[in-house]
């Protein structure tokens, strides 16, 4: 089930890509729950997106801001990849 969770995440960003530069950034929405499907899915993705938000502020601060305007059940899974929350 988890490659059907991957496949699902990488189409909702493939779809959210050209959404996102509509005048209501619905495609936001779309990329950053694909990715947080991933993320969930993924161990290898988790730390990829972890390293990356340790070394691109811009990067990070895109990622804080999906966590405020998606879903919750999937805020969480972007939580888990924030290096500065991490214990």
């Amino acid at each position: 089930m988890s490659i059907v969770y991957q496949i699902l995440g990488g189409l909702l960003i493939l779809g959210g890509i050209p959404l996102f530069w509509t005048p209501v950034p619905v495609g936001l929405v779309m990329i950053a729950v694909g990715l947080s499907l991933i993320i969930a899915n993924s161990d290898a993705a988790r730390e990829w997106i972890r390293t990356w938000r340790s070394k691109h502020a811009r990067f990070d601060r895109w990622l804080k801001k999906a966590e405020r305007i998606i879903p919750h059940p999937f805020d969480r899974i972007l939580e888990e990849t924030d290096a500065s929350r991490r214990g």
